[in-house]
């Protein structure tokens, strides 16, 4: 565990620090940079590091150990990156920031300063994030260590501190509640207990702020949330939507806004049940939630004028006398009726159920909805980048630019409704839950799904699969509450045409 801070002068971060990382471009590093920050009573150290370690695509750390003398600290770690970003990764290089950061083993008890340089003030917020990363909050162990104490500051390119605006802190502390959420062990998060810890970090918004209402068991039935209540029927704690609504004071909002996130608190596959290395590391499957919630709360601390509704639909997929089967047909929010030939195709179930409850029930002039969905989509764009589809080309566009100005990366999967909705073509029923042929785009095809059930209605769309950038190498990254806050706040009205 570690307490991240942000600091506004090098001097505050670097009192009393026994560990100081420096990370900087390697341009910036040779023109003396380092001097302006640690001053020359390290100077041979430095310059020997420097020489020593080339950045390489994402950084590269050198550390070494000093005498600690004259206000010195005891260990000391340069991060040399890489002098450029490529044109599909942040220009901030954050995820080169997030790689040193974890090579430096920021883990101990001693107080800890993080000097990062940036080249404009609006790189500051993917970089805090990306330290934020590097810093999980969820720890188990028998002997657990001291919590970690880290000042971060960043610096221009001649050493100068930048202040840290509000909405960067908010959004390092949304990223880590997000992340130590999906990391939390499965017995301790079910539906109901995903709705306890919603209503907990929502708490600090303020009395009306945010009105909470949970629709739990049959009461999803009389909602006509079948996809909601038929993959979590089995469970021992009911299934359930959460659903969280602002609305700003003063003038009438221009826009409706839905967030929605896939919240499978745990997914064994259902009756089509995961094997072996398939099922490790599911209690992930409801990132797509928490990032929903952690970004409804950072729109409404930062007062963002649109009317805001967020939808977390929770189910554990359980197996067991009462688990939805194989060949069921089901009946979903929209009217359409499914034809079940995986039951570990669930969440798109839940969000097929959500989406049309945001755009018919609710009335969103746009509908968000973020999910770890597709173990494709690794293969389409791999684990640092999220796919999107959307319906319209100025959402995707705005979203490409929200990951690039956040720093959680995001490219454009195909939108192509009449070469995919064959797919889930059913002799029984309007359409099946899963692909005939899963060589056939399939991450496309998954989004494509879940938007055959607001297809009717040309609401404005957009879909994030998150699933590989929300878990991966064990743990959870916090990914998605910065992208979808990003974007909701940079939403005009010309990005909602056809």
């Amino acid at each position: 565990m570690a307490e991240i801070t942000l600091a506004r002068s090098v001097e505050a971060a670097l009192k009393g620090a026994a560990h100081v990382v420096l990370l900087a471009p390697r341009a910036r590093l040779q023109a003396g940079l380092w001097r302006r920050v640690l001053g020359e009573g390290l100077a041979p150290t430095v310059e020997a590091m420097l020489e020593d370690t080339p950045p390489g695509p994402l950084g590269a750390c050198a550390t070494t150990w000093t005498d600690g003398a004259r206000g010195r600290p005891r260990r000391l770690t340069l991060g040399v990156l890489p002098d450029r970003a490529s044109r599909h990764a942040s220009p901030s290089r954050s995820h080169a920031v997030e790689e040193c950061c974890r090579k430096a083993d920021l883990r101990g008890p001693a107080p800890t300063a993080i000097v990062v340089a940036v080249d404009a003030p609006e790189h500051l917020l993917p970089v805090a994030v990306a330290i934020g990363r590097a810093l999980p909050l969820e720890r188990r162990a028998s002997a657990p260590r001291p919590a970690a104490r880290v000042q971060v500051v960043a610096v221009d390119g001649q050493g100068r501190p930048l202040a840290p605006p509000p909405e960067v802190a908010r959004a390092v502390e949304a990223s880590r509640w997000v992340a130590a959420l999906v990391d939390r062990p499965p017995d301790e998060k079910s539906t109901a207990d995903f709705v306890a810890a919603a209503r907990r970090h929502l708490a600090p918004l303020g009395k009306g702020a945010a009105k909470v209402k949970v629709l739990e068991g049959q009461a999803l039935r009389k909602a006509g949330l079948e996809g909601v209540y038929h993959v979590g029927r089995a469970a021992p704690v009911a299934p359930r939507l959460l659903h969280v609504e602002h609305t700003p004071k003063g003038k009438r909002p221009r826009l409706t806004v839905a967030l929605v996130g896939k919240g499978v608190v745990y997914d064994t596959g259902g009756l089509h049940l995961k094997p072996r290395g398939g099922m490790e590391g599911m209690k992930s499957d409801m990132g797509g939630a928490a990032a929903v919630v952690a970004a409804f709360r950072l729109l409404v601390e930062a007062k963002t004028p649109w009317r805001l509704h967020c939808l977390a639909p929770l189910a554990e997929n359980a197996i067991g006398p009462g688990a939805f089967k194989p060949d069921e047909v089901l009946r979903l929010h929209s009217g359409k009726t499914v034809e079940i030939n995986n039951t570990d195709a669930e969440g798109r179930l839940l969000l097929g159920d959500a989406v049309s409850y945001a755009a018919r029930v609710l009335k969103a002039d746009v509908v968000i909805d973020a999910a770890t969905l597709t173990g494709a989509q690794a293969i389409s764009t791999g684990k640092r980048h999220a796919a999107v589809v959307s319906n319209r080309d100025g959402l995707e566009a705005l979203c490409v630019r929200a990951g690039r100005a956040s720093g959680d990366l995001v490219h454009p999967l195909l939108f192509a409704p009449e070469l995919f909705q064959a797919e889930f073509k059913s002799d029984l029923a309007d359409m099946t839950n899963s692909v005939k042929d899963r060589n056939n785009a399939q991450s496309s095809c998954a989004a494509q799904f879940v938007y055959s059930h607001v297809q009717d209605l040309d609401v404005p769309w957009l879909h994030v699969d998150l699933a590989r950038p929300a878990f991966y190498d064990g743990r959870a990254t916090g990914f998605g509450p910065a992208l979808l806050a990003e974007v909701v706040r940079g939403l005009e009205p010309a990005h909602l045409e056809a």
